[in-house]
């Protein structure tokens, strides 16, 4: 089976908590929601909480999101 780098791009598209987002970025998880709510930050629900794809955090800073602790990888 061969499968598509598109559909590569989205199975490797992690799906982030407000939390985590607001640790990556070094802000508060209520400017996280804020943003969430006002449409700043791609985001949708899950139940009562927000869920950000990893895209989205890379779009928004314009580099690739890595996980704190995670070493640079070179480009």
């Amino acid at each position: 089976m061969v499968i598509a780098k598109s559909e590569v791009s989205l199975v490797m598209d992690e799906i982030l908590t407000v939390r985590e987002v607001a640790e990556y970025l070094k802000l508060s998880r209520t400017t996280i929601w804020r943003w969430c709510n006002e449409g700043k930050l791609h985001a949708f629900k899950v139940g009562r909480g927000w869920r950000v794809h990893r895209s989205e955090i890379e779009r928004i800073t314009g580099r690739n999101f890595q996980n704190p602790g995670e070493p640079e990888r070179d480009r």
